[in-house]
C-alpha cells in the first residue's frame, strides 16, 4: 500500500510517497539502486528478511513506513527506512527521560519515528539517493517525515547513525544531534596479522600475543559456517549461546531461528557463523557479516564468561580475516573501551532527533550540549590511551587503557 505525501507548491517539487506494509512493496532494484555501496545493512535483502521474519515487525513494535521519492519520469531516486514505533525496545539510543518528560508534561511520546536499520547499529546514510540524484531528493525525505509527524501528531522523529553528510543535512533543517563512541577496526595495509601487531606498543603487543596463545593451548578450537552452509542445528546452537549470555546479563534476546536463516539465506556467504569449541563443545559463537569492504562483528553468545575466547572471536580472529581477505576494517559495533586494547580505534557516531513540540526540542537541545560536551571529552581521552606505537616514546605507548566508557547521561 502506497500513500501520497502532498506538498506545496514549491521549487523543486519532488513527490514522495510512504510504502506501507513493509519493505516488501519496494520493488528490489529500485530500493539496491538507492542503497548501492552503502553495505549489506541497508540492502533490500536485509530489511525483507527482518521484516518478514517478524522481528523488525509490528509484534515487535516496527511497522514499516518506509519513503520513496520519484523524479518527474516517475522513476525512484530516493528512499528511506523508515518505521513507526511504539516502544523503544531493541534500539540502541536510550529515551527514557523523553518519555518521562512528555508523561510530566501530561503529553504522549509514543508512537513516534525512527528512521533506522533494524538490530544493525551501523553508521551509514539513512537518506538514499540513486546515483545522480539532485540535492533537492533529500530535503524532500526530510520534509516528508516531519510531515507525517505533523499530520498523525507524532511526538518526534530519531536517525539512527546517520553518516557525517546525512547528519549534516539534518543539522541544517534544525535538528539535533547526539554523540556517542563506538569502535572500528582500520586496515593500514597489513600484510598479515604479524605486521599488524608490530604497529601497537610493545606491552600491548606482548598482552595481545598473550591472550591468543592462552586461548590456543586451552584446547579451544574455532570452526566458521559459512551463510550458505548454516543450517537449522547450526541456528539452534547459536541462538542457544545468544540466549545463555542474555540469561546471565537479565537483557532480552531478540533474534529468531527465522531472521537468522532468512539472513543467511539472502545473504549467503557475506555471512559467517563461527563457533569456539572445547573437547567438541561449542562455548562461544559469533555472528559476522562481510560487506562493502568491512567486517561487521554483530551478535556474540556463549555459555560461560569467557574472557579471552570471546577478545579471540570477536576481534584477533576478524582482524586476521579482514586482512587476509584485504578489507578496509572491521566494525567492532556499539561501545566497548576493552576494543581499544586489541587494536581498535574509537569513533563519533551520531543520532539525530527532531520534536514536534517546540518547548521539548528547546529542553532537549540544551541537555544535548553537555552532553555531548561530555562524549567529545570520552573520544578525546580514549584517542589519548592509543595502543600503538609512539614514536617519541620509541614503541612504549600509553596502555592504561581501564576506567574509560562510551557512555554519558543521557539528557533530560
Amino acid at each position: 500500500m502506497v500513500n501520497r505525501i502532498g506538498r506545496k507548491a514549491q521549487a523543486p517539487a519532488v513527490p514522495v510517497a510512504v510504502v506501507l506494509g513493509g519493505i516488501s512493496g519496494i520493488d528490489p532494484r529500485d530500493w539496491n539502486a538507492c542503497a548501492a555501496g552503502h553495505g549489506p545493512f541497508l540492502s533490500h535483502a536485509y530489511l525483507l528478511a527482518a521484516e518478514e521474519s517478524g522481528l523488525a515487525g509490528p509484534a515487535n513494535g516496527w511497522t514499516p513506513m518506509h519513503l520513496t521519492a520519484r523524479d518527474p519520469a516517475g522513476r525512484i531516486v530516493g528512499a528511506a527506512p523508515l518505521y513507526l514505533r511504539d516502544r523503544s525496545t531493541d534500539e540502541h539510543w536510550p529515551d527514557q527521560p523523553w518519555v518521562d518528560g512528555y508523561q510530566a508534561a501530561g503529553g504522549r511520546y509514543f508512537p513516534k519515528l525512527v528512521m533506522a536499520v533494524p538490530y544493525a547499529p551501523v553508521s551509514g546514510p539513512r537518506l538514499l539517493l540513486r546515483a545522480g540524484a539532485a540535492p533537492a531528493v533529500a530535503d524532500a525525505l526530510i520534509g516528508a517525515m516531519r510531515s507525517l509527524a505533523q499530520a498523525y501528531e507524532f511526538s518526534s522523529i530519531h536517525v539512527d547513525f546517520p553518516d557525517e553528510t546525512d547528519r549534516a543535512r539534518f543539522e541544517a533543517a534544525g535538528w539535533l544531534t547526539r554523540h556517542a563512541v563506538d569502535y572500528e577496526w582500520r586496515n593500514d595495509g597489513y600484510r598479515d596479522f604479524g605486521d599488524f601487531t608490530a604497529s601497537l606498543s610493545k606491552r600491548r603487543r606482548d598482552a595481545l600475543l598473550w591472550e591468543r596463545r592462552k586461548v590456543l593451548a586451552s584446547g579451544v578450537r574455532f570452526r566458521d559456517v559459512p551463510g550458505s552452509r548454516v543450517g537449522e542445528t547450526d541456528v539452534a546452537l547459536f541462538l542457544g549461546l545468544l540466549d545463555d549470555l542474555h540469561a546471565r546479563r537479565a537483557t532480552p534476546q531478540p533474534l529468531t531461528a527465522g531472521f537468522v536463516l532468512r539472513l543467511c539465506a539472502a545473504l549467503g556467504d557475506a555471512v559467517t557463523l563461527t563457533f569456539a569449541e572445547a573437547g567438541g563443545v561449542a562455548v562461544g559463537t559469533l555472528l559476522a557479516v562481510e560487506g562493502n569492504g568491512r567486517l561487521y562483528v554483530r551478535n556474540w553468545g556463549a555459555r560461560e564468561e569467557a574472557k579471552l575466547v570471546h577478545f579471540e572471536t570477536c576481534y584477533h580472529r576478524t582482524i586476521e580475516r579482514a586482512i587476509a581477505r584485504g578489507l578496509d576494517g572491521v566494525d567492532g559495533g556499539r561501545g566497548g573501551p576493552h576494543k581499544l586494547a586489541r587494536g581498535f580505534r574509537p569513533k563519533l557516531v551520531h543520532a539525530c532527533h527532531w520534536f514536534r513540540h517546540t518547548n521539548m526540542h528547546r529542553a532537549v537541545a540544551e541537555g544535548l550540549g553537555l552532553y555531548n560536551a561530555r562524549v567529545l571529552a570520552i573520544l578525546a581521552r580514549e584517542q589519548a590511551r592509543s595502543p600503538f606505537r609512539q614514536p617519541a616514546d620509541g614503541g612504549g605507548g600509553d596502555t592504561r587503557l581501564h576506567g574509560a566508557t562510551g557512555d554519558a547521561t543521557l539528557p533530560a
